[in-house]
Formats: C-alpha cells, sequence, structure tokens
C-alpha cells in the first residue's frame, strides 16, 4: 500500500509543470494584461477627447488617433514577420481589429445620436472580457501541451534494462 501511494506521489510530482514553462506562461499572460491595459487606455483616450475636447481638437484628435493605431499595427506586423513569430502575429491581428475599430469611432459619433455614442464607452469592458478569455485558454493550452508532451517511456525502458 504504501509502494501505491508513494508511486502515485511520484508521478502527480513529475505532473506538475516546471518552474520554466510556469515562468514563461506567467510571462504571457502578463504580456497580455499590459496589451489589454494599453488597449483600454487608448479607446478611453479616444472617448475622453470626444467627450471633453472641443470640435477643432477632437477633429484634429480623430485624424491622429486611427494613424498611431495603424503605424502600431504595420510596426508590429513586420517584427512578426521578421522574427516568424505567430504569438506575435495574433496580436498585430488584435491591433488590426483595434484600428480599424479607431478609424470607425469618428464616423459612428457623427452618425449617430450622443446618447448612442455613450454606449461605445463600454468598448473597454468588451476588451479586458476577451484578454481575460484569451489568458484563460492560453493557461489551459499550456498546461495541456504539458501534460501531454510528458512521457513515461524514457523511465519505462530504464526499468527494464534494470
Amino acid at each position: 500500500m504504501e509502494k501505491t501511494t508513494k508511486m502515485v506521489e511520484e508521478i502527480t510530482q513529475k505532473r506538475k509543470m516546471t518552474e520554466k514553462v510556469k515562468n514563461e506562461l506567467h510571462q504571457r499572460i502578463f504580456h497580455n494584461v499590459l496589451l489589454a491595459i494599453g488597449v483600454m487606455l487608448y479607446i478611453c483616450l479616444i472617448d475622453a477627447v470626444y467627450i471633453y475636447a472641443k470640435q477643432e481638437v477632437m477633429n484634429i484628435a480623430f485624424k491622429i488617433f486611427p494613424m498611431i493605431a495603424i503605424i502600431a499595427t504595420v510596426v508590429l506586423f513586420e517584427f512578426a514577420y521578421r522574427k516568424e513569430n505567430g504569438k506575435m502575429a495574433i496580436v498585430g491581428i488584435e491591433l488590426l481589429v483595434l484600428s480599424i475599430l479607431v478609424l470607425y469611432i469618428p464616423y459612428i459619433y457623427q452618425n449617430l445620436d450622443r446618447k448612442f455614442c455613450v454606449q461605445l464607452t463600454f468598448i473597454p469592458i468588451f476588451y479586458a472580457i476577451y484578454y481575460i478569455a484569451k489568458s484563460i485558454v492560453i493557461y489551459i493550452k499550456t498546461e495541456k501541451n504539458y501534460q501531454n508532451n510528458l512521457s513515461d517511456v524514457k523511465e519505462i525502458v530504464k526499468e527494464e534494462i534494470k
């Protein structure tokens, strides 16, 4: 009985993620959180300009905000292409969606009633929900890949040789 409990404890110990894998996972999730905060602040800044700025400032700002987003998207796509990094390309696609949204926000503000435009302040909440879901998926996928890549074949072969 003691031998089986000891074997179970050893197996569970070996199935736990290593510190290196945990650190990489935490780093990816941290980068996603930073990106989410940046996107939310960017959209909140756009909303604040719409709500509090004068018309002249708002017109100039609504031309600058999409340019900043598109330039950041192109730069990120270039880095992802040069490094052949798929994860960075996915972030580039997310920024592309943000760029398109930021490009159309001035037209939404112009063509809709001000009461409906206040609803656009909820966009950062949707981004937060998206990044929380993305972080959960990253965690589950990493843990599942780690568990699937563990192989007891080496240990079984060693025990057979002895």
